[in-house]
């Protein structure tokens, strides 16, 4: 199905500030460096967390930590909170198997937003930015989420460009795409497999013509992946030289001194981790269904099936 274009928030620059960063850098390092984030807490008693019983059981941080990445699609770069979430990817961080869980929940997926009924869930931010994004995620799918990590717009094109692009294949028509608004300079001139600059990025990004709302998505993810593989193969001071400019632009809640344990795992196999990405849509199209209410398109889908698959993917549970 086609939609109208709108303005997409990308919030992949958020794992190399946070992980990547981290392992390279070294712990002391990096939370003198967390300072320069905005730091602004939730009242986790209204989070919509009700875990009791084993199946989704609560771990240790250092065993598995999750956050959701927030991205705003206003247009005001100077607002992060002006917009809905156009971005929501929870992220997964599996120390027992080594393994990171990248999870998109689509923009139009029709849930029960607490306090204004059903609706999409990137309608939630807008009422209540993370606070009640949050709660709809965890009151819906049965999480337990209580972190998160919010980018605004302003430092992804410039940051892609820093860590000298990100390489990607591409298909014609994605690359039709992409020349359809790039100036003479930034023309892609062929298909394949090619390093895509900033601005490129953000426009392959955005794409939803060449497939659907779903398909942008997944290049999402595969964006994300491509750069983090990209800064994992930098060098520390590189990295140094990056985090002042990327970790200005991010807002959290997340307490640094809770993940010394996780970057010292993470740092002594790093490429275990890179080569074990799973990258996955919940709720899948497998169980979705095109859902239209009083004239305006939502993504419906099985619940029972979505709860699943977080079991699976967020809870670790098979």
């Amino acid at each position: 199905m086609l939609k109208k274009d709108g303005k997409v928030w990308i919030v992949f620059v958020v794992i190399i500030a946070i992980v990547l960063i981290a392992i390279l850098c070294g712990y002391l390092f990096i939370k003198s460096k967390f300072d320069k984030m905005t730091y602004k807490e939730l009242d986790e008693t209204d989070l919509g967390i009700e875990i009791n019983n084993d199946d989704t059981a609560q771990v240790n941080v250092e065993d598995i930590t999750k956050f959701v990445i927030f991205g705003s699609d206003s247009r005001d770069t100077d607002n992060s909170y002006a917009g809905r979430s156009d971005t929501i990817i929870i992220v997964v961080i599996n120390n027992i198997d080594k393994s990171i869980n990248l999870i998109s929940v689509p923009r139009d997926t029709y849930v029960d937003v607490p306090g204004y009924g059903m609706t999409k869930i990137n309608h939630a931010y807008a009422y209540g930015q993370e606070q009640l994004s949050i709660k709809t995620l965890n009151t819906n799918f049965g999480l337990d989420l209580t972190q998160y990590v919010t980018i605004d717009f302003s430092g992804l094109v410039n940051c892609i460009d820093m860590v000298g692009g990100v390489e990607l294949t591409l298909t014609q028509e994605e690359v039709d795409f992409i020349n359809s608004s790039m100036t003479p300079e930034n023309k892609i001139s062929s298909a394949g497999t090619i390093t895509l600059n900033g601005e490129q990025a953000l426009k392959h990004s955005r794409n939803r013509y060449v497939g659907n709302d779903f398909t942008r998505a997944f290049r999402q993810r595969e964006i994300l992946i491509a750069l983090m593989k990209k800064v994992s193969k930098m060098s520390p001071q590189q990295i140094l030289d990056l985090s002042d400019d990327i970790l200005v632009n991010l807002t959290t809640n997340m307490d640094i001194n809770m993940y010394k344990d996780m970057f010292l795992k993470l740092s002594g196999d790093m490429s275990t981790y890179l080569s074990n990405i799973n990258s996955v849509q919940i709720p899948s199209t497998d169980y979705g269904y095109d859902n239209w209410v009083d004239g305006i398109y939502y993504f419906g889908f099985d619940m029972e099936r979505a709860k699943q698959d977080f079991n699976k993917y967020y809870y670790g549970n098979e």
